[in-house]
């Protein structure tokens, strides 16, 4: 985390946290979620953890900074469709693969 003169942000300055945010708003508050296929962050064999926030965990492919197949823990999970197949952490869409066996 990052401290600032106001206080800690998640990992960016005050101005930059506040764009992710307007983000996800903007995400969330569209008429139509995107289709599974356009969303280009897959993650698979996932499972909803918790750290201090709800998180996805499981192996990414299409991520822009974690290597295909490799593990991941998302970003506080805000949104989780898993009929449609989607999930919005505060980062980015996912769209969801096969679920973990055995859920944890």
């Amino acid at each position: 985390m990052k401290e600032t003169q106001r206080g800690i942000y998640l990992g960016d300055d005050r101005w930059a946290l506040l764009a992710r945010l307007q983000s996800l708003v903007t995400d969330l508050a569209a008429a139509d979620f995107p289709h599974p296929s356009s969303i280009p962050v897959m993650i698979d064999k996932w499972t909803v953890g918790k750290r201090e926030v709800p998180c996805l965990l499981g192996h990414a492919s299409g991520h822009p900074t974690i290597f295909d197949g490799g593990a991941s823990i998302s970003s506080e999970l805000f949104y989780l469709d898993v009929n449609g197949g989607i999930a919005r952490t505060l980062s980015r869409w996912y769209r969801l693969g096969s679920r973990a066996n055995p859920t944890i």
